[in-house]
């Protein structure tokens, strides 16, 4: 849960929960209670169907998904820091590339005038992911065409059994074209908590130096990592069957999808346009923080009446709009409920709600 804005003896605050705490009836029964001094709001990033409650203000979910007033076209993805954009200098990107190798004592051929990645796929090493099969897509269109490069960034997740299926791919194949990061292990050195073993600092060099974004997923309710990718300047290589809002805004354009009979062609395809693409600057706004964050509140500034009360500057300074893109699908592991060793900051257990209601 995030807590947006605080109430206070002359307004209510504004909560948003993620649909996965919605599964806990204690969650449930706090929202209802506290609805007298908070409007509630639910973050949807699952294809699953939105849920309502007699006391739910809106569900935040992707754009192709709202269909009445209840839901607000605003998900993770819309919030992305500002390290992924489109204006970088290529030399100090892969500048830096070399140090983020160095440091994790991952041997690399890192080259500096250039984009070093046709392609990168970043995601979890679990079975919905597609993990393995991307690696493998990767393997196979190397040894067809030797001259490609490629970055492959997982992160663990749950399924330990799976994550070694991926490690043992990988041991057996490895490549010195393949940029493989395991950020389990990277993660031991740096230990940051937001992508555990990269920051999002980091992790935008490596998109930055890429062409295509590679995604696997068949069913995902926004898919952040592809429109991280988008703002880098990649054009996406996507699953033509995904499910959700993954393919909300891609195009002729900006990507190419792809089935598991068409993979390496489509990837060859891909490459070749890319030469051609100018990412649309103005369209790629509305996935800034700054933007959307602006758009949000005055949205729930006017919605929810609060102009009665408040001034929106006023407003405004008094929500807590700093790294929605973590905190509103619970991945923001600096909050003080998270449970260490845990994928995500999800409230699934009392103690955890416990915490939470301190700072209500």
């Amino acid at each position: 849960m995030h807590i947006l804005l605080k109430s206070s003896d002359k307004y209510k605050g504004i909560i948003i929960a993620t649909h996965k705490e919605m599964d806990y009836r204690f969650n449930v029964f706090f929202l209802k209670k506290i609805s007298i001094k908070y409007y509630i709001l639910i973050h949807n990033g699952s294809v699953n169907n939105c849920r309502y409650y007699d006391f739910l203000s809106y569900n935040l979910i992707s754009d192709s998904r709202c269909i009445n007033n209840k839901c607000l076209p605003f998900t993770s993805r819309n919030f992305l820091n500002s390290n992924f954009n489109t204006n970088f200098d290529i030399k100090e990107v892969n500048s830096n590339i070399i140090e983020i190798l160095k440091y994790n004592e991952i041997d690399f051929n890192i080259k500096l005038d250039e984009k070093n990645f046709d392609f990168i796929c970043v995601n979890v090493f679990a079975d919905h992911k597609k993990s393995y099969e991307l690696l493998l897509y990767f393997i196979n269109y190397i040894k067809k065409y030797p001259q490609a490069r490629a970055c492959f960034i997982g992160q663990y997740f749950y399924d330990n059994n799976y994550y070694k299926k991926v490690i043992k791919l990988w041991e057996s194949n490895k490549n010195n074209n393949i940029c493989f990061i395991d950020t389990r292990i990277a993660h031991e050195k740096n230990n940051n908590k937001i992508y555990n073993g990269l920051t999002s600092e980091q992790l935008s060099n490596f998109y930055k130096s890429s062409k295509i974004y590679m995604h696997g997923c068949e069913s995902e309710g926004e898919s952040r990592t592809i429109h991280e990718a988008l703002s880098c300047g990649c054009k996406i290589l996507a699953k033509e069957n995904m499910k959700g809002g993954g393919l909300d805004h891609l195009n002729k354009t900006n990507s190419e999808l792809y089935n598991n009979n068409t993979c390496l062609i489509k990837m060859n395809k891909i490459l070749l346009s890319y030469n051609m693409y100018k990412p649309d600057l103005d369209f790629l706004k509305k996935f800034d923080e700054k933007y959307s964050s602006d758009k949000l509140t005055k949205i729930l500034f006017n919605n929810l009446n609060y102009s009665s009360i408040l001034t929106y500057d006023t407003f405004q300074k008094n929500c807590d709009v700093e790294n929605l893109m973590f905190a509103l699908p619970a991945h923001l592991k600096t909050v003080p409920w998270y449970i260490k060793g845990k994928p995500a900051t999800d409230i699934r257990e009392m103690k955890q709600l416990d915490i939470l209601k301190k700072f209500i």
